[in-house]
């Protein structure tokens, strides 16, 4: 009769041992699938922001405008750019994007005949994009935040 009890007892640990493990694991899962970022260019759809800040060659370099991003790869806005204290106001810009699920963003930028490479980081769900310029002889870094 001892024996019964014993196995029993044991049969009983082992049961609730496996379920613990197992619904310790489903929840592992959920929030590992919840923490997973998973982006696309519609994740940027919309108005935003801008501010860049830097050094290109030797010129120093601040710009705030207004992009708007149109969910399929194409952006268009202006801004005001001062080189060295020469400000140029309303300068066209435009461009072509691309998100990768990881949220990650490549961003190429032509204002006139000038090109610049971006590669970045879309955060907090889309409401802001951190950029740096990938163009050589250039440390510019940007922050786009969403305006609607």
């Amino acid at each position: 009769m001892m024996n019964f009890k014993i196995q029993g007892f044991f049969t009983t640990l082992i049961i609730g041992t496996v379920s613990a493990l197992t619904i310790s694991d489903a929840i592992s899962q959920k929030v590992n699938a919840q923490a997973t970022p998973s982006c696309n260019n519609v994740t940027i759809k919309g108005s935003y922001g801008t501010k860049f800040t830097g050094t290109f060659e030797t010129e120093n370099l601040v710009a705030v405008g207004l992009v708007k991003f149109n969910g399929n790869r194409n952006f268009q806005g202006t801004d005001v750019l001062s080189i060295n204290g020469t400000v140029s106001p309303n300068r066209p810009l435009s461009g072509t994007y691309s998100v990768k699920q990881d949220c990650t963003v490549q961003i190429v930028l032509t204002s006139g005949s000038n090109t610049a490479s971006y590669s970045g980081i879309i955060v907090d769900g889309g409401k802001e994009i951190f950029l740096i310029q990938t163009t050589p002889g250039s440390l510019i870094t940007g922050t786009l935040k969403k305006v609607n």
